[in-house]
């Protein structure tokens, strides 16, 4: 396994949180899928459908994320060995 370490932005990550600016944040191709899935949820399971489709209209907005799936996709992302990124971590911790 390994991994890339991303940059991180410098404050606040802006995630949808509600219901309701998921819907808007999503674009309209997906709202019917995103109604869909709240509809046929459990209710012990709504939480976590909540926060996994907060994190779809995120990335949704985020300009850099097609780049970077496509770069995952095609084997070209920049990877590194899973034993050296604990100790680079542990150094910014």
């Amino acid at each position: 396994m390994s991994a890339e370490p991303l940059g991180h932005a410098s404050g606040p990550i802006d995630r949808p949180r509600t219901v309701g600016t998921i819907r808007r944040a999503l674009p309209p191709e997906l709202r019917d899928r995103f109604q869909a899935a709240l509809d046929d949820a459990d209710p012990e399971d709504l939480f976590g459908l909540v926060a996994q489709w907060a994190a779809v209209a995120q990335t949704t907005t985020d300009a850099g994320a097609d780049a970077a799936a496509g770069a995952v996709r095609s084997g070209t992302a920049a990877t590194y060995e899973i034993g050296a990124v604990f100790p680079a971590l542990a150094g910014i911790l």
